[in-house]
């Protein structure tokens, strides 16, 4: 008898935590801004995540943003899918919302998604600081200083014939030194590499592979470019990326940060918010 009692309270405990984890509710994070960043008052910012509901996106309906801490939410918008990372087998859904914040103050971000049945978990916060100092940059968790930036959206590949110059313009909230400009490229896209001053002067110039031979510093506060040269006019793009100000630490992408040009020289025009997969690579200083 004792042993048919134990083996039904072992049933009853497994059946109960089988239950629990099919009645998880939606889980939700947030990609950008990462916490600590810092914008001005009316710089339009975009907050970008993932959503997903067991090991699927194809429930999820609704993605819901809070710059006040979950004491007010918003309705952002699906942008696309992909898997999480990793070997977790989950499928995310995409979803990003932008906000203008009219008043200095420190700004806490959740998200949560939801399903027609559930309303979602809220997400780990991120702290925003707009129109006043953020604390000193310290250790952030997986920063990365050479991996340069990328979205989670996917690219496609454009081929317009001509000679063109893809950038990306950038600021840093930290002093750093460019190691190297990386880029998305087939074969032989990209030529040269070069890094701009906002203004249009040049800093460094050289052939798309390798390093700089000297890193050159780059200081917050002040806008740079970041471009590569591709002969054939063939490239990756994502649309969409830059609405607003994204912020991934050490990077602060401005709104249309994704820039081009057909004259070879500095590039300065924008096309639907795009990123042309190029991006600084930094080391400390």
């Amino acid at each position: 008898m004792r042993k048919v009692l134990v083996l039904a309270a072992a049933a009853v405990v497994l059946s109960a935590g089988t239950a629990h984890a099919a009645d998880r509710p939606p889980q939700s994070h947030i990609y950008t801004p990462t916490t600590g960043g810092q914008v001005e008052v009316g710089e339009p910012v975009q907050v970008t995540g993932g959503g997903y509901d067991g090991y699927r996106a194809d429930t999820v309906r609704a993605y819901e943003v809070s710059v006040d801490g979950g004491q007010t939410w918003e309705s952002g918008y699906r942008t696309g899918t992909a898997p999480l990372g990793g070997e977790s087998g989950i499928t995310q859904a995409l979803w990003a919302y932008a906000f203008t914040p009219e008043e200095p103050g420190v700004y806490t971000i959740v998200s949560r998604v939801d399903t027609d049945t559930a309303i979602g978990a809220v997400s780990a916060p991120t702290t925003l600081y707009v129109g006043v100092p953020a604390p000193a940059p310290g250790f952030i968790p997986g920063l990365c200083y050479q991996c340069g930036f990328s979205t989670e959206n996917p690219a496609v590949w454009a081929d317009e014939g001509v000679p063109l110059e893809l950038g990306l313009r950038f600021r840093v909230d930290r002093p750093l030194s460019v190691t190297h400009i990386s880029t998305w490229r087939q074969g032989s896209e990209a030529l040269r590499v070069r890094l701009w001053r906002g203004d249009g002067t040049l800093l460094a110039d050289r052939p798309a592979t390798g390093t700089f031979p000297t890193p050159v510093p780059v200081e917050p506060g002040v806008e740079y470019v970041a471009s590569f040269t591709t002969p054939n006019g063939r490239y990756a793009t994502t649309e969409d990326v830059f609405p607003a100000t994204v912020v991934k630490a050490p990077l602060v992408l401005p709104a249309h940060a994704g820039v081009y040009s057909y004259d070879g020289g500095f590039p300065t025009e924008s096309w639907h918010d795009s990123h042309y997969w190029v991006s600084p690579a930094f080391q400390a200083r």
